[in-house]
């Protein structure tokens, strides 16, 4: 006959085996999120992060800042690496691409990288957001204050963002719009783009080009299209504060919450495998009033949508 005492060893035993399997199971996962400097719109995406990772059981456990300093980010990775977390968020092409380079064997996700098919940040264990809002959105929240767009010009250097407009000039077709193309190769060339452009479209469009982009030239373009009456339409806000018409671009901390339901997937799955990168879920338009005063604009009917910021 079995001794009791031995049966009852044997319950406990079982009992508690049962009881470390469902805690496995169901245990907290870990998160560490590195940025690649303190910017307010990146501490958006982690307050975001944050608020979601607490409903889909991960925990964070250190949040790191590059501080946009490439030897930061290789010792914070060493630092990383003894945390061993169950999965990491970067922010910024310098903590993604860090990351990218050092972190074979934990999955990443990474978002607010501008146009990030330059960089080939695609692996096993790369999944992200992309910065962009889709074309398809960005026009058509264009189009909300402006109406109809026949032709929109954009300017560009076709080694930084011609996969771009690549992609653009057949989703404009199919929304009715014509997209005029003006290639450059230098910043000086803007000038003589903006010249060549005055006259034959009904809106500028600016992509994240450093090429097109300066500080300097963005004054120069900025002052031309209000001279000729032309609506400067961005993929910033940034640049809507300065005097540019519109901008559509992503909701920061829905982006932090979408990085979080994607970890959520990549962890629930046994094979962790990278879900590629994604377009942002949700976006705003930012206008400036001002601007759109002088162009004529009439913005009554848009105003007050929970979607829409309004400078100065």
């Amino acid at each position: 006959m079995i001794n009791r005492t031995r049966i009852y060893s044997i319950l406990v035993f079982i009992l508690w085996i049962l009881f470390h399997s469902t805690y496995c199971a169901y245990a907290e996962k870990i998160a560490i999120v590195i940025k690649s400097q303190n910017l307010s719109a990146y501490n958006e995406v982690i307050n975001g992060f944050e608020a979601e990772c607490m409903q889909n059981d991960i925990t964070i456990k250190s949040i790191y800042d590059l501080k946009g300093k490439m030897k930061v980010g290789h010792k914070i990775i060493r630092n990383v690496r003894k945390e061993n977390p169950d999965i990491i968020l970067t922010i910024g092409i310098l903590a993604t691409t860090i990351a990218k380079e050092e972190i074979k064997n934990i999955p990443i996700v990474f978002c607010m990288v501008i146009n990030h098919e330059r960089f080939q940040l695609t692996g096993a264990n790369i999944t992200g957001i992309a910065a962009e809002i889709s074309i398809e959105k960005q026009l058509k929240g264009h189009q909300a204050i402006l109406g109809p767009l026949k032709n929109i010009g954009v300017i560009y250097d076709p080694s930084k963002t011609g996969n771009i407009v690549v992609s653009a000039e057949q989703k404009a077709k199919d929304i009715g719009m014509n997209l005029v193309k003006y290639e450059i190769n230098s910043s000086k060339e803007v000038s003589e783009a903006m010249e060549g452009l005055t006259g034959r479209i009904d809106a500028l469009w600016l992509l994240p080009d450093s090429t097109v982009l300066t500080k300097k030239s963005f004054d120069l373009i900025k002052s031309t299209a209000l001279e000729n009456k032309i609506p400067l339409l961005c993929t910033s806000d940034a640049f809507v504060k300065t005097g540019a018409l519109a901008a559509v671009f992503s909701d920061y901390k829905c982006v932090g919450r979408q990085a979080a339901q994607l970890a959520g997937e990549i962890l629930e799955s046994p094979s962790s495998e990278s879900l590629g990168t994604v377009n942002p879920d949700s976006f705003k338009l930012a206008i400036n009033a001002d601007t759109a005063e002088k162009l004529g604009l009439k913005l009554e009917a848009i105003l007050g949508e929970p979607h829409i910021i309004v400078y100065p």
